[in-house]
């Protein structure tokens, strides 16, 4: 009898321990995801709302944009700031190229990194924008990140707080806050 139990106990120690993948054992079944997303419509005013997944393109590992036709920005909560600018392109031009001192026309939307809230968008007003891309007349990040694109172009640009605002911002934005645009080139003209 003692020799039975002692091999019962040989067999659930060496079950126990080769079986530690299965799903039975704590220690394999995954974490649960608990990201949640701020997402906003660039075509809507108003604060984002929160979704547990992201959607569209994949910017980086905090930013998604789903390019519709008007987009929509997913971060994630407690997004890092950015350190350098970060520029992608959703999707490509065809026509003019971008330069700076050129006069462009865009529609857009500028999203808070820290709270994805949408600050200013030309798709919310229904009217696109149109001014010259230039130094002074723009923030930098627009500058250093706009030149480039064909009309038909849709580009995403991060931009951190020393090429924006910094500690100085428009209403609606935080002190130090990294943006996100969503910009697309309808039009270049000479400036």
């Amino acid at each position: 009898m003692k020799v039975l139990f002692s091999a019962v106990i040989v067999v659930l120690l060496t079950t126990s321990a080769c079986s530690s993948g299965s799903p039975d054992t704590p220690a394999a079944t995954p974490a649960a995801s608990t990201q949640t997303y701020l997402v906003t419509d660039c075509g809507s005013p108003g604060e984002p709302v929160s979704a547990d997944s992201a959607s569209g393109a994949s910017i980086t590992s905090d930013v998604s944009v789903l390019d519709d036709d008007v987009p929509v920005v997913y971060v994630a909560e407690g997004a890092a700031p950015v350190g350098e600018l970060i520029t992608a392109e959703l999707r490509g031009g065809s026509g003019d190229v971008a330069a700076l001192d050129d006069l462009i026309t865009v529609e857009y939307c500028g999203v808070g990194l820290s709270t994805g809230a949408l600050f200013d968008a030309s798709w919310a007003r229904g009217t696109p924008a149109t001014f010259p891309l230039s130094q002074g007349q723009l923030i930098q990040g627009w500058v250093d990140g706009i030149p480039g694109m064909q009309v038909g172009e849709r580009r995403v640009l991060i931009i951190p707080s020393d090429l924006a605002y910094g500690d100085s911002p428009q209403p609606g934005i935080e002190p130090g806050e990294t943006l996100l645009f969503v910009v697309e080139l309808l039009g270049v003209g000479a400036g």
